[in-house]
């Protein structure tokens, strides 16, 4: 009886991205994701900063120091956390992605015809192409937003210095041309 050592075509690996994740670049992403995904936030928290500071100056007037400074230092902490809230976010991720990926977070993100894995040190997540609802495309890096049902939205990085010319195309055209995105 003759016996068939068949490989799924779909599970034979196209491109493997492996790369150590740097605090500066995690800085980066974080600072671009926030931004792009909560300019509208921003906007709204600076003018609710305004009217923060608008009526700590009118307690100026009034000479009254305690509600001035409450609501002085309460409209600078809503505006610097809404402007650069990124970096705690940044640093917690940071210190969430050591304790799943190690020390130095290596990454190491592997492209299929049909999803791409992120491997872990502890567990490993698949995720469809059909799945990417985002993509940033960076000179150095590229940002892959993934949300589904069931699923929080992920967002992979991918560091393009690490990959060849050709394996980027190859990346490219799974996810722009197979997909449609």
């Amino acid at each position: 009886m003759a016996h068939s050592d068949s490989v799924n075509p779909d599970l034979i690996p196209i491109v493997e991205n492996k790369f150590i994740l740097t605090k500066s670049m995690n800085r980066r992403y974080a600072k671009i994701t926030y931004r792009k995904f909560h300019s509208k936030w921003q906007i709204a928290t600076l003018i609710a900063s305004i009217v923060l500071f608008a009526i700590g100056f009118v307690f100026v007037f009034l000479r009254l120091p305690i509600p001035f400074a409450a609501f002085i230092l309460v409209g600078l902490y809503v505006f610097f956390m809404s402007w650069f809230g990124y970096l705690y976010q940044a640093a917690v991720n940071y210190s969430q992605m050591r304790l799943y990926c190690g020390n130095p977070v290596e990454m190491h993100v592997i492209f299929f015809s049909k999803f791409f894995r992120v491997v872990g040190s502890k567990d490993n997540y698949d995720f469809l192409y059909s799945q990417i609802n985002d993509v940033i495309d960076l000179d150095d890096m590229l940002i892959l937003t993934v949300s589904g049902k069931g699923i929080i939205t992920h967002e992979q990085v991918i560091d393009k210095k690490a990959l060849s010319d050709e394996q980027q195309k190859k990346i490219y055209n799974l996810i722009y041309k197979k997909y449609g995105i």
